[in-house]
Order: C-alpha cells, then structure tokens, then sequence
C-alpha cells in the first residue's frame, strides 16, 4: 500500500477482516453460551451472552462504516489522502530515564506481580477461591505493562 505520509492522521481501517473476526468471535460466544446453558453454569452463559451482544454492536457498526463508502473502506482504486500540507508542530519529548531507573521499576512490577499470585493461592483461597482469581487475573495484566513501562522513554 501506498503510504501518504500522514496515516497516524488518516488511518483507513481494514473492515473487511475487521468484519470477518468479529463475526468468528460472535460464533464463539454464541457457541460458548449455548453450552454454559447446557451445563447449566448460568453465570458464565450469561458472561458469554454479554460478550455476544458486544460483539453484535460491533459488527453493526463495521457494516454501517463499509456501507459509508470509499471515506472508510477504501478500495484499491481510491488513492491515499493528501500528506498534511504544511509545518507540522513537533512532539515535545521527555527526557529519557536511566537504565538503571527502568530496571528498578520493572523489577518492582514484576515483584508485585509474583507476590500476588503467591499470596491469592497460598493464603487467599482458603477465605476466598473468588477473590484469589481476581488477584491472579489482575496480576496476569502487569507483565505486559511492566514490559512497556521497562521500554519506554529508554535511549533511542
């Protein structure tokens, strides 16, 4: 594809596989409720039920965004938008923190997140099976953020 030069600005949204695995993820919440209806665990039927009708929502609105026209589904014979014309105002950025500093933090992360897992399954579950998963589930999110946050604002 042809890049105009300001895609950050203007950026055109594959809709037809944005459509496509929307679709795959409405059959298989659809399906998964179905059967947690058949294994009578309504709570997770339900759960999965939220998640089909959120999905449904998105797919309207993909097929309002194709029925829009080439504005948001280009084709391969509509040409990419014009660059920005024009002195483009620069990112201020931020000083970049020491290695040292990154490590640190990423450590502390990382640390928070081996605690909780420990604590939710050794102390946790025996008060609370519910509030241990919630733990491991919360922890299970920093070691992706821990990674960014260990990469960001690191020497270019």
């Amino acid at each position: 594809m042809i890049r105009s030069g300001d895609e950050p600005v203007h950026a055109r949204s594959p809709l037809r596989l944005r459509l496509a695995l929307a679709l795959t993820g409405l059959a298989a919440a659809v399906g998964a409720s179905v059967f947690f209806l058949a294994e009578e665990a309504a709570g997770l039927a339900t759960a999965c039920a939220v998640a089909a009708l959120a999905t449904l929502v998105d797919v309207f609105v993909i097929v309002r965004h194709i029925r829009q026209g080439a504005h948001y589904q280009p084709g391969r014979d509509i040409p990419p938008y014009r660059p920005v014309e024009g002195p483009r105002e620069p990112v201020p950025s931020r000083a970049p923190l020491p290695r040292r500093t990154r490590e640190r933090i990423y450590l502390a992360m990382m640390s928070t997140c081996l605690a909780l897992v420990v604590l939710a399954w050794t102390v946790v579950r025996m008060y609370s099976t519910t509030a241990a998963v919630v733990m491991s589930a919360i922890a299970a999110f920093i070691p992706p953020v821990a990674a960014i946050v260990a990469n960001a604002r690191g020497e270019r």
